[in-house]
């Protein structure tokens, strides 16, 4: 294969243990893996994360969660929004704990625990100021207590999500975090309540109640780029593509799609089999560099659908030679980061576009 990308497992598991270090008062660890964990590989990464001895699993939606139960994983999953009314058959068939923010939503699934005579597991979302998905905190109370009433539910946890939790000294996460703690004396029979994301397990230890919720760290990325490294995170995905082809072309030659590169001397461009549908950003034209033999070159003209050029100029480079988009090699490094600033976006978005035609390898 001339495209894939390249996991390490054992990255995932020493991030873990360096995470583990930071958490205070023996919170627990949920290790979110949605969105095929962050493109590294939902099924190899949660079975690495149980291994390395995580709490919980969190997942965005049932089909994340199936997909865990279908490859035979059995530890706890969050489903960190509610679901169709119509799919809390498969909620208690495959015993997920269910996120509820609305009474409907408790109520189906109370009844199919009902029907089943089985208990279901829930967890309480309360906004206290992300403006996505979450009951009010006003009016937390009196659903949470509704909710109580309910036969064969079982409220495991309670909790909330930051909105800028990576600016350390921002006060809207001591405001969110003040509104969610007001909550909790009035439920100190819930066994978990949980608020902290990654950017919090790192910069706001008073926000790790009983368990904290990973993903970015995770995966060895640092909330805020090249923020406080209080710990030694080791990036997990390397995306790497290959030579294909290389050609000498003379001075004034335009290249890909537009011709908005021209060649300035006589050069070589070597040509790779990777574009915007393996998630390597069409923004990326013209501006991203890799590395072939230790070195790096830029990318030039268009990044089309399948393939890249790259400006080589007089180096030694030849079909079949490894090319890294994100990774290391030799004493270069090109992170994730790296590539988000110039597509102007944040790692989240660069790791997880990485598309499913890229095979994932796992080392």
């Amino acid at each position: 294969m001339n495209t894939y990308a390249e996991i390490s497992l054992d990255a995932i598991k020493h991030n873990i243990a360096e995470i583990k270090k930071l958490l205070s008062g023996g919170a627990k660890f949920m290790a979110v893996t949605k969105a095929n964990a962050y493109g590294h590989g939902a099924v190899a990464v949660s079975r690495a994360a149980i291994e390395a001895g995580v709490d919980y699993l969190a997942v965005a939606n049932l089909r994340e969660a199936l997909e865990l139960r279908e490859a035979g994983v059995v530890h706890p999953i969050l489903i960190l929004t509610e679901s169709p009314t119509s799919v809390m058959d498969e909620i208690v068939q495959h015993q997920l704990t269910q996120t509820v923010y609305s009474f409907s939503e408790a109520k189906a699934l109370s009844d199919e625990a009902v029907k089943r005579k089985k208990n279901a597991r829930i967890h309480i979302k309360v906004d206290t100021g992300m403006g996505r998905v979450g009951v009010a905190p006003s009016e937390a109370g009196a659903l949470i207590t509704k909710i109580g009433s309910l036969p064969s539910l079982i409220i495991e946890g309670i909790f909330t999500h930051f909105a800028k939790a990576e600016e350390r000294e921002d006060s809207f996460t001591k405001e969110q975090f003040e509104k969610f703690k007001g909550l909790l004396p009035r439920f100190q029979n819930i066994p978990l309540k949980h608020a902290a994301n990654s950017a919090a397990t790192l910069f706001h230890p008073e926000t790790h109640l009983d368990m904290v919720r990973v993903g970015l760290m995770l995966y060895g990325i640092y909330p805020h780029g090249n923020a406080n490294r209080t710990i030694n995170l080791v990036p997990a995905l390397s995306f790497k593509s290959r030579v294909v082809y290389v050609k000498r072309v003379p001075e004034g030659t335009p290249v890909s799609y537009g011709g908005i590169y021209v060649t300035k001397k006589e050069t070589s461009i070597a040509t790779l089999p990777v574009g915007y549908a393996d998630g390597y950003s069409r923004r990326l034209s013209n501006r991203a560099k890799v590395l072939i033999n230790n070195k790096r070159y830029p990318v030039v003209g268009r990044v089309t659908m399948d393939m890249i050029l790259v400006d080589v100029g007089d180096g030694k480079v030849s079909v079949g030679d490894e090319a890294v988009l994100i990774g290391s090699q030799g004493i270069e490094c090109i992170t994730a980061d790296e590539i988000a600033a110039l597509e102007d976006t944040i790692s989240y978005e660069v790791i997880c576009n990485i598309g499913k035609r890229v095979p994932r390898i796992y080392r």
